[in-house]
């Protein structure tokens, strides 16, 4: 087994792989670094070397492998495959391989962390970025002197790629093995590209994992406390506001603490004794109220009333 696809299995076991290879860098003698501790794309993508000597070369071009059809990443699988030996030979004079590379979950995301790290962006398809690669000063004049219209939207979509200075190349698994392999070849050989950075789409499940985590940690984290810092009758900050402020939230995790300790062993119940007790008390107070109305209302009095009383000592 290569040391490329060591490298690519090693790293999707828990997240996206990515090669690097920086222009204007000699390669390391011993083989590129591996770093293993996890990186998220910006912090990669700000470690790339950006000190663009020609106006006209592009600072990065970044190729994303697509996902394949059961939802798994697809760069392990062209490279068990054997279908990219070029990117086989140069991984030897790649300069890092990070094997834990957090956030690739779609071009568009890597696109806006390049964006705000590299500079102008375009994504571009296999097609698109071999066009560009072989005429980086390719202009719309150029174009329509061969006598072929071209939409308005195709040219505003033409001179974006032409002003970029980063290209996100989206790779579909199922394009043609060997055009992919020339490609980041010619990427990597071509003196108008900077840098070189191979990775691909974080799997489906990666991403349902890496999203349950993260609501995981946004639950567990304690709550922020408002600050207990006052204020002088002109304004002024109190300088013990931040200390109050420190000792409330370490109060804060104490009690947290505390209370997951204090919770182990404790069940939940429907009621507790007192809630049964009123209940039953409640009960209790019904049934003796209703039974004593009842024998009050069985109570009879005289039904029939005369204007005058018979005398004394007649009654009967």
């Amino acid at each position: 087994m290569n040391l490329l696809l060591t490298a690519l299995l090693t790293a999707t076991a828990s997240a996206a792989p990515a090669i690097v290879w920086k222009g204007g860098i000699n390669s390391p003698p011993s083989g590129p670094s591996h770093i293993s501790h996890a990186i998220d794309t910006n912090s990669l993508l700000s470690s790339l070397n950006t000190n663009n000597e020609n106006s006209a070369a592009l600072s990065a071009v970044i190729f994303l492998v697509g996902r394949n059809a059961d939802g798994s990443e697809g760069l392990s699988t062209l490279a068990s495959s054997g279908k990219i030996p070029g990117v086989q030979e140069k991984h030897r004079l790649a300069h890092e391989v990070h094997h834990h590379v957090q956030g690739v979950e779609s071009t568009r995301i890597v696109a806006k962390d390049a964006q705000r790290n590299l500079g102008s962006v375009a994504e571009v398809t296999m097609e698109e970025f071999t066009n560009k690669l072989s005429s980086i000063a390719q202009t719309e004049a150029s174009v329509e002197g061969g006598n072929v219209k071209i939409t308005k939207a195709e040219q505003k979509r033409r001179r974006a790629i032409s002003e970029a200075d980063v290209l996100v190349v989206n790779v579909g698994v199922n394009e043609d093995a060997s055009k992919i392999d020339a490609a980041i070849v010619a990427a990597i050989d071509s003196s108008s590209v900077k840098n070189v950075v191979l990775s691909t789409i974080r799997s489906t499940a990666e991403v349902k994992h890496a999203r349950k985590l993260a609501v995981m940690d946004k639950r567990s984290a304690p709550k922020k406390t408002k600050s207990n810092a006052a204020t002088n009758s002109n304004g002024s900050y109190n300088g013990n506001g931040r200390r109050l402020e420190d000792e409330g939230n370490n109060e804060n995790n104490q009690n947290n603490n505390n209370n997951n300790q204090d919770e182990e062993g404790i069940y939940y119940v429907n009621m507790t004794p007192n809630i049964f007790a009123g209940l039953l008390f409640f009960f209790m107070f019904v049934f003796t109220a209703h039974l004593g109305l009842t024998c009050m209302n069985m109570i009879e009095g005289q039904d029939v009333y005369v204007k005058k009383m018979p005398a004394i000592g007649r009654e009967v």
